[in-house]
């Protein structure tokens, strides 16, 4: 059987037109998936140094509804000379308010104190529902230390 250019171009406009409707709807669904009702979590654009850079604060703005409980979790990582400094740590359970709420999470750093200036830091949030249905939401930005 032989193949003509117009076969393959019209083969190649088929493709293109699935791909066209199928990216949309996949992204659609991934949006469905992150349902802002069960929780938001974004970190402040400054993060505090505390104790000569031993540690940072870093602060979650967390969204969830009221009466549901959750965790947060924040990591920051940041190039201090030739090395790499980082640490994470996590929140006791906090009660939704059903409105946005700071919480303050320090971190401390190793092997060497955190610097001003530019670091990286990922947030996490567990959210659950008095009924223990168990939800995540996570983010990721750079943030910039300064000193408190």
């Amino acid at each position: 059987m032989k193949v003509t250019k117009s076969k393959l171009g019209v083969a190649a406009l088929a493709v293109g037109g699935v791909l066209a409707f199928a990216v949309p709807a996949g992204a659609a669904v991934n949006l469905q998936s992150e349902s802002p009702g069960h929780g938001t979590v974004k970190i402040a654009k400054q993060a505090q140094l505390k104790a000569n850079g031993a540690a940072t604060v870093v602060t979650l703005n967390v969204s969830c509804p009221a009466g549901w409980l959750f965790t947060g979790y924040v990591s920051v990582t940041q190039a201090v000379g030739n090395i790499t400094t980082g640490g994470s740590n996590r929140t006791s359970e906090i009660t939704c308010t059903g409105y946005t709420q700071k919480v303050k999470v320090p971190v401390t750093a190793s092997p060497a104190p955190f610097k001003v200036g530019d670091a990286y830091a990922l947030g996490e949030i567990q959210v659950h529902s008095p009924g223990y249905q168990y939800f995540y939401a996570n983010t990721g930005r750079e943030i910039v230390n300064v000193q408190s």
